[in-house]
């Protein structure tokens, strides 16, 4: 039961004290949380701005993964079983998307704390429901698949439901928050689609390491022409430098895309730019930073990066 208890005041003076010390536990917007917050954990930066959106003051989220580090590459630190430790609930992607924070959180958490994972493990949609997607363009089984923006909705209504499963309290206040958020999406969604149709057909082709942009390539029409990534240890070689160099001589692409952080693809790719003459861009997918520090922020970015780097006709 959250709440916050106090005894009655013997006087106008104590419940005077006692209103003030209510409404600086409050904050300044109205109908926040008076108790102690809900601690949720994250596996990624990206969930836990989902969590914050939706959760508001009812909530304390944190993520295993820091900002600006590849997930594919995150190993724990000492301090971490114990922060998992301290959980309420725990949001994780599943679908082998972060296994390393996964064994974090399931040989961690206190017995009986929720773990929920949004896009399941197996072939199936997750429990998040047919919203969500997982076929790609290619037929492929992607589990990054907020990068199409309605399954971002999708994610964040799942946390909504999950959290208002939890707390029953809050759930007025989730859906409220949720809504207000949907809004806020809605509008990215619409600026995205306005920046890329402002770029020439024959110039939307995707060139990057990073292949769960097919969900963001096939939601905006954008071509996904080559992608030079890593697989279960496989090492990359100039054979695969002078592939994707041809493939952009072959497609006569504007550019290259690199990811945020630093990997080995993102180097090798950002070599066969140069060596080809084409600018070098950045988009964002699985990572967030100081420059890009939520999922609406990460959404306006990719497509303003897209619409300057592939030729985009209008100027801003």
């Amino acid at each position: 039961m959250f709440g916050l208890g106090h005894r009655a005041a013997s006087s106008s003076l104590a419940l005077t004290v006692a209103l003030l010390l209510i409404q600086g536990a409050c904050g300044d917007g109205g109908g926040a949380f008076t108790a102690s917050k809900i601690n949720v954990i994250t596996t990624l930066p990206l969930f836990a701005d989902f969590v914050r959106e939706v959760g508001g003051d009812r909530v304390e989220v944190s993520s295993l993964i820091p900002s600006a580090i590849n997930p594919d590459r995150w190993q724990p630190s000492s301090g971490d079983a114990a922060r998992v430790a301290q959980a309420d609930i725990a949001f994780s992607n599943g679908h082998d998307f972060e296994p390393a924070a996964l064994k974090v959180l399931q040989e961690n958490l206190r017995s009986g704390t929720p773990l929920v994972q949004i896009a399941a493990d197996d072939e199936k949609p997750g429990p998040a429901g047919t919203e969500i997607f997982h076929e790609t363009i290619g037929g492929g089984h992607q589990p990054v698949l907020w990068m199409s923006i309605q399954n971002g909705k999708a994610y964040a209504q799942f946390i909504r439901q999950e959290l208002s499963k939890f707390n029953p309290e809050g759930e007025k206040e989730y859906t409220k928050n949720a809504e207000a958020y949907f809004e806020r999406i809605d509008e990215t969604e619409s600026y995205a689609f306005h920046r890329l149709d402002d770029i020439p057909p024959a110039n939307k082709k995707l060139i990057s390491t990073d292949t769960s942009l097919e969900y963001f390539g096939s939601y905006y029409a954008i071509e996904l022409t080559g992608q030079l990534s890593l697989y279960q240890g496989q090492q990359l070689n100039l054979e695969d430098v002078d592939r994707i160099k041809n493939r952009i001589r072959e497609r006569a692409a504007l550019a290259v895309f690199v990811q945020p952080y630093p990997s080995p693809e993102s180097e090798m790719l950002r070599r066969a730019g140069e060596e080809t003459g084409v600018q070098v861009c950045t988009l964002y997918s699985d990572s967030l930073d100081d420059k890009v520090a939520n999922y609406i922020d990460l959404i306006r970015f990719d497509a303003d990066e897209l619409h300057r780097c592939l030729g985009g006709q209008s100027g801003g």
